[in-house]
């Protein structure tokens, strides 16, 4: 069992983060319905499946370093990325001292602390193995499988013609196929690692990608691609100017009209009817953290959606934003979450990590986590693909810069 693991646990996680595990197989509903099943998700979060699957890798890789702490006593790179990521999870154990339920707050973030924690764990042990992208086809075979069997079930597509297969929706079958897609072609270019019909599993996933008419997963699959065809430094400026300008937008500008500027100017950060009303919700929370407040400090991690009583501003039983339980931005949750100063500690933590990625593909591949997290929020966001496939690329980078490094000093 303990081999079965090293070598699959990457499969299980897979597994769990596309939604593979709890199949939605029944008929597809609205966006209002999915926004509630969101909702009822985050209270009743602590299922048996999910328990018994985070807290036994947990466990069991916490066993193994300690077992083996020459694994990472070794892997410089490797230590200093998961102290980094972990010290985003301290600072939500902080944010619980003022948050208004610290028991969420806190339950909330050990689970982001096993989630990081056993992901870059099972990343760093399937590389020992060589299995990564055997873990990664195995977890492809799965998906394909399921989307096959709603089609034959007739409940593979939305009534406006959407493909959604196995998840609630379009978007998130078509941010599975996106990840998916990119790590078969991270397989492929930057990995060196051969996969059975490779080329097969592309085709397919970027088939049920485009059936799904996601067109977010398809613009940022579009940017992956020119991106790729750049020079590492153009990458570079490209992707940290755009994260840089997101940071920007939804974090100080609003935190500087809320300690400089007017009532006025915060109802008008953006236009309500943004990116499908979007801007109505934005301009909702940015207006709940001016009336009360919240700017310097949030309301503590995971304390505002999900909680036993709805947000002050979105509790009105007329208006289709009582359904909500979503920034549906990730840089304004995280402002949400921690207010202004310790959201802009965590960013550049974001920024530090990123060095890791010595690769051209890799690093062309963070575009997902920096448009994604602007339309949804799904960085730091329980166990979303967008916020494993960031783990899992940025691990992968730190375990291979410390391989190459220990082979040179070999030499």
């Amino acid at each position: 069992m303990s081999v079965f693991l090293e070598r699959y646990s990457l499969s299980l996680i897979l597994l769990f983060c596309m939604g593979l595990m709890e199949p939605q197989l029944a008929a597809k509903i609205s966006l209002v319905d999915t926004d509630l099943d969101v909702q009822i998700a985050e209270i009743s979060s602590g299922s048996i499946l999910k328990q018994l699957l985070w807290g036994g890798l947990f466990l069991f890789f916490l066993t193994k370093h300690c077992l083996n702490t020459r694994l990472l006593a070794e892997g410089k790179r490797f230590s200093a990325a998961m102290v980094l990521f972990l010290l985003i999870c301290l600072v939500f154990f902080i944010s619980a001292l003022w948050a208004a339920y610290p028991g969420i707050s806190i339950k909330r973030t050990i689970f982001q602390l096993i989630f990081v924690f056993t992901v870059m764990s099972s990343t760093l042990y399937c590389y020992q193995h060589g299995l990564i992208g055997e873990n990664i086809k195995y977890a492809a075979y799965s998906a394909f499988f399921l989307i096959a069997v709603s089609v034959l079930l007739g409940t593979a597509f939305h009534p406006n013609g959407d493909m959604v297969g196995y998840a609630k929706g379009k978007n998130a079958l078509g941010m599975n196929m996106l990840c998916l897609t990119l790590m078969l072609v991270l397989l492929y270019k930057s990995m060196n690692i051969k996969v059975r019909n490779i080329s097969y599993l592309i085709a397919l996933a970027l088939m049920v990608l485009l059936l799904s008419h996601s067109k977010t997963s398809m613009f940022i699959l579009l940017l992956f691609v020119v991106l790729s065809q750049l020079s590492f430094f153009t990458q570079r400026w490209i992707v940290t100017s755009l994260f840089v300008t997101c940071v920007s937008l939804f974090i100080v500008y609003p935190s500087y009209v809320h300690y400089f500027g007017s009532m006025d100017n915060m109802l008008t950060i953006v236009s309500d009817e943004t990116l499908t009303g979007r801007g109505f919700i934005w301009n909702t929370l940015y207006y709940d953290l001016h009336h009360f407040n919240k700017f310097g400090l949030g309301y503590g991690y995971g304390s505002y959606f999900g909680v036993p009583v709805l947000p002050y501003f979105f509790d009105n039983r007329f208006s289709f934003i009582r359904f909500i339980s979503s920034t549906h931005n990730g840089y304004l949750d995280m402002l949400l979450h921690v207010g202004t100063t310790l959201s802009l500690c965590i960013m550049y933590i974001f920024l530090k990590v990123a060095k890791f990625i010595k690769d051209k593909y890799i690093f062309a591949a963070l575009i997902l986590p920096v448009v994604h997290n602007f339309t949804e929020s799904s960085v730091v966001k329980d166990d979303s693909m967008v916020w494993f496939f960031t783990i899992f690329i940025i691990s992968y980078s730190c375990i291979k810069g410390d391989y190459d490094a220990k082979n040179r000093l070999a030499r």
